[in-house]
Protein backbone atom coordinates (compact mmCIF):
# COMPACT_ATOMS: atom_id res chain seq x y z
CA UNK A 1 0.00 0.00 0.00
CA UNK A 2 1.56 3.53 -0.95
CA UNK A 3 1.81 6.10 1.78
CA UNK A 4 -0.65 8.46 -0.19
CA UNK A 5 -2.88 5.65 0.26
CA UNK A 6 -2.64 4.68 3.87
CA UNK A 7 -2.56 8.68 4.54
CA UNK A 8 -5.85 8.38 2.87
CA UNK A 9 -7.13 5.90 4.95
CA UNK A 10 -5.55 7.79 8.19
CA UNK A 11 -7.82 10.66 7.47
CA UNK A 12 -11.19 8.73 6.88
CA UNK A 13 -10.43 6.50 9.84
CA UNK A 14 -9.74 10.23 12.31
CA UNK A 15 -13.05 11.31 10.80
CA UNK A 16 -14.95 8.18 11.97
CA UNK A 17 -13.10 7.23 15.22
CA UNK A 18 -12.94 10.64 17.30
CA UNK A 19 -10.81 10.30 19.88
CA UNK A 20 -9.56 6.87 18.99
CA UNK A 21 -5.85 6.96 19.16
CA UNK A 22 -3.97 6.49 15.87
CA UNK A 23 -2.47 3.50 16.65
CA UNK A 24 -5.95 1.99 17.24
CA UNK A 25 -7.17 3.25 13.84
CA UNK A 26 -4.27 1.97 12.20
CA UNK A 27 -5.21 -1.64 13.44
CA UNK A 28 -8.90 -1.16 12.59
CA UNK A 29 -8.38 -0.38 9.27
CA UNK A 30 -5.56 -2.67 8.18
CA UNK A 31 -2.74 -0.16 7.81
CA UNK A 32 0.65 -1.87 8.19
CA UNK A 33 2.92 1.52 9.84
CA UNK A 34 5.46 1.68 12.04
CA UNK A 35 5.33 4.40 14.69
CA UNK A 36 7.76 6.80 13.06
CA UNK A 37 6.01 6.34 9.77
CA UNK A 38 2.66 7.05 11.74
CA UNK A 39 4.28 10.00 13.27
CA UNK A 40 5.37 10.93 9.46
CA UNK A 41 2.05 10.70 8.25
CA UNK A 42 0.07 12.31 10.69
CA UNK A 43 2.60 15.11 10.23
CA UNK A 44 1.73 15.11 6.60
CA UNK A 45 -2.51 15.44 7.27
CA UNK A 46 -1.36 18.41 9.78
CA UNK A 47 0.74 20.17 6.80
CA UNK A 48 -1.85 19.80 4.61
CA UNK A 49 -4.66 21.33 7.41
CA UNK A 50 -6.60 18.19 7.93
CA UNK A 51 -5.74 17.93 11.40
CA UNK A 52 -4.63 19.55 14.54
CA UNK A 53 -3.77 19.78 18.19
CA UNK A 54 -1.52 16.51 17.93
CA UNK A 55 -0.88 14.90 21.21
CA UNK A 56 1.92 12.50 21.74
CA UNK A 57 1.22 10.72 25.00
CA UNK A 58 2.00 6.87 26.34
CA UNK A 59 -1.52 5.81 25.52
CA UNK A 60 -0.51 6.79 21.79
CA UNK A 61 -0.91 9.60 19.43
CA UNK A 62 -3.99 11.83 18.74
CA UNK A 63 -5.11 14.22 16.43
CA UNK A 64 -8.35 16.42 15.96
CA UNK A 65 -10.00 16.78 12.52
CA UNK A 66 -10.40 20.36 10.98
CA UNK A 67 -13.39 21.28 8.83
CA UNK A 68 -11.41 21.12 5.86
CA UNK A 69 -10.06 17.61 7.24
CA UNK A 70 -13.86 16.36 7.65
CA UNK A 71 -14.93 17.38 4.40
CA UNK A 72 -11.89 15.87 2.43
CA UNK A 73 -12.84 12.56 4.55
CA UNK A 74 -16.26 13.36 3.82
CA UNK A 75 -15.53 13.18 0.16
CA UNK A 76 -13.48 10.51 0.12
CA UNK A 77 -15.62 7.84 1.80
CA UNK A 78 -18.72 9.34 -0.53
CA UNK A 79 -16.39 8.65 -3.36
CA UNK A 80 -15.61 5.24 -1.98
CA UNK A 81 -19.04 3.94 -1.28
CA UNK A 82 -20.15 5.07 -4.79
Amino acid sequence: MSTESKITKLLAGICLNYGTSLQTIVRQFGIKASTPELEQMIDELHDRGYVHSIEKSPKGIFAQITSLGNEKAKDLLEYATA
